[in-house]
């Protein structure tokens, strides 16, 4: 019976959002990515023909793995400063090697991104391994650190509004988080964690940090099926399709679910797995803006080049951007359509401008 109600609601779910994503086969992996996405997507690109061009930021940068944006068209950096995650850093149970002590430089960069000037900086003593970072709506600042095992709700000042999960303590119930990549918040205050490195699995909360949902599992055979992952390492959330999206990044490949956000008798749950694109590399990062989803892949070890794409999620189709990206971990979308993507050697942060 469960089953058959879960299919009623992927097919109710595939009727309200018609023509949603993309069916990327194995025959696209390796190659361009090219569907024929509408060319005033895109901006004629003018920077030696890569369109992609570094943000001279101001002060020094360790491995930047987190970008937002702010609601004044601000960029919010995280790096690690000095800290440098390898096979010192965490034992086989997870858990970090204490004896590093927490970073002694500030980890969190307010950048002004026409000029690269740091205008704020934060977070000195306060993390230990950074890796995600977004900026919702009204402004707070929500980070992961996978040391930690924590996620942290920072408001506009950057003091500390919410901490989730026990610090330093990994696990796999439903008060720990073991390595959390990400979050996504939507505007009435639910928010999602890719819970991460270690747990395979998507969690959801309400406005004041109770658990809603989880969902999402470890790979269990070779071929991974719907609503496993292998790292889920990045969110994007899309509230007016009801759509969380997870880059599934060992999986090569993104899921959507349903977000749970509608209400009423329409409402449908969290979790409902809804679409996915295969066979595209290994995914670091996607970030969506105007139904269009970008995001960044890295090299896979068998001469696949990074690259980042774009694609429409009304018509289906995807397009190759720009190739050649190597280490990148995180990226950001602005309202006038700029790509930024962080890195993890080099240190830095790339810039790509699109149209509206």
């Amino acid at each position: 019976m469960r089953s058959l109600i879960n299919m009623a609601i992927r097919a109710l779910v595939r009727l309200l959002v018609t023509s949603l994503l993309i069916s990327v086969t194995t025959s696209t992996r390796g190659a361009a990515l090219d569907y024929g996405a509408p060319a005033d997507a895109y901006y004629d690109l003018d920077d030696d023909g890569t369109g992609a061009y570094i943000l001279p930021v101001s002060k020094l940068l360790g491995h930047v793995t987190g970008l937002g944006i702010d609601s004044r068209n601000r960029l919010v950096a995280f790096h690690r400063a000095g800290r440098i995650w390898d096979k010192k850093s965490f034992d086989d149970a997870n858990l970090f090697n204490v004896s590093l002590g927490a970073i002694k430089n500030h980890t969190i960069y307010v950048i002004d991104p026409k000029s690269g000037k740091v205008l704020e900086e934060h977070g000195k003593d306060m993390f230990f391994m950074p890796h995600g970072l977004t900026v919702d709506h009204e402004d707070n600042v929500w980070v992961t650190d996978v040391a930690l095992h924590q996620v942290l709700k920072l408001d506009h000042n950057f003091n500390v509004r919410m901490i989730l999960g026990e610090r330093f303590k990994p696990g796999d119930d439903m008060k720990h988080f073991c390595k959390p990549t990400d979050i996504a918040v939507a505007k009435n205050g639910h928010f999602f964690v890719a819970d991460g490195y270690c747990n395979s699995r998507v969690m959801k909360f309400d406005q004041n940090g109770k658990l809603i949902a989880t969902f999402g599992s470890p790979n269990s055979e070779l071929i991974p099926e719907d609503g496993e992952f292998w790292i889920p390492h990045s969110l994007a959330l899309i509230e007016d399709l009801n759509l969380i999206c997870i880059a599934d990044r060992e999986n090569e490949r993104i899921q959507c679910f349903s977000a749970g956000l509608a209400e009423g008798g329409r409402a449908i749950p969290p979790g409902i797995f809804i679409t996915k694109a295969e066979n595209i590399g290994r995914v670091y990062a996607i970030r969506e803006k105007r139904h269009y989803l970008v995001g960044v892949t890295g090299s896979d070890g068998d001469g696949i080049e990074p690259q980042v794409f774009v694609m429409d999620m009304n018509t289906g189709k995807a397009n190759t951007f720009v190739k050649g990206i190597e280490n990148a971990h995180a990226l950001e979308v602005s309202d006038d359509g700029t790509v930024y993507i962080a890195q993890t050697g080099p240190n830095q942060i790339v810039q790509l401008s699109l149209h509206d």
